[in-house]
């Protein structure tokens, strides 16, 4: 079930958060660390209505935020849909839970709320080193607009029309 973050789910939502960043350094990616994203960042989403969560049987296995912010640095991208657009944040899901097909389910939700909600399109970046994301995003039917560099090197980024 996904549903809105409420304060109660964001310790366990950072505990995934912190098997994802192992995870993923593990398999060589080094997208995330201890500044970014943390337990300060979760629990600010979850207070603006902004943090998802994908629960199963009472536990956290997923997390994503969507928003209307972006980074100044999508600015200068040539986005192919007008405003307004949403934007996915933060999107994992428990190493343990991976390859079940939940980050399909957390897209598809984002895609239906953008389509409720009136938004254009759907946009976000992804770790230009991060395979698996990028595939996964490109099967969705994302198009990739271009890239930007930020602190961690160059993300990808995507846009898909609402419907």
């Amino acid at each position: 079930m996904i549903r809105k973050a409420i304060h109660e789910d964001v310790f366990q939502a950072v505990q995934v958060l912190e098997e994802v960043k192992k995870h993923m350094l593990n398999e060589g990616i080094d997208q995330w660390d201890e500044e970014y994203p943390n337990i300060k960042v979760l629990t600010e989403d979850t207070e603006k209505g902004e943090g998802f969560v994908f629960e199963e049987e009472g536990k956290v296995l997923a997390y994503m935020a969507l928003n209307e912010l972006c980074d100044e640095e999508y600015n200068d991208l040539n986005w192919k849909t007008p405003t307004p657009f949403i934007v996915i944040h933060r999107l994992y899901v428990k190493p343990a839970a991976q390859g079940k097909g939940i980050s399909s389910k957390m897209i598809r939700y984002a895609e239906e709320f953008a389509a409720q909600n009136q938004y254009q399109s759907i946009r976000f970046d992804a770790f230009s080193l991060n395979d698996t994301a990028n595939i996964v995003y490109t099967k969705k039917g994302y198009k990739l607009v271009g890239t930007v560099r930020f602190r961690k090197g160059i993300f990808n980024c995507y846009e898909k029309a609402v419907k």
